[in-house]
């Protein structure tokens, strides 16, 4: 479970780009019943993510979707440096960034 603080969260933007980061699922499950009769049941599963996050959860997109751009690419194979937010290939970033030397070992 992720508490934010705070002083963690310096803004609303930052907490929901956190949440939407980290991703947040939410089961529900309403029953009607009369008498032990079960009259109506609905299950829904509600899934507040990124598109990043998503992919990772391999949920299902609307047909249609061309996951061949760029944009799609990009999604599933870069990730941002943390230190100077430059875009890079994953394997690359696992390495150490290039343009500020960040090396997260």
């Amino acid at each position: 479970m992720i508490k934010l603080r705070p002083q963690q969260t310096e803004s609303l933007p930052e907490a929901l780009d956190r949440i939407l980061d980290k991703g947040i699922v939410i089961e529900a499950r309403i029953r009607t019943s009369l008498n032990e009769l079960e009259l109506i049941q609905v299950s829904a599963t509600i899934i507040l993510a990124s598109f990043k996050r998503a992919v990772g959860y391999g949920l299902d997109f609307p047909k249609g979707v061309n996951f061949e751009t760029k944009a799609w690419r990009d999604l599933i194979t870069k990730e941002e440096c943390p230190q100077c937010t430059k875009l890079l290939e994953i394997k690359e970033l696992e390495l150490g960034c290039p343009w500020c030397g960040f090396n997260h070992h």
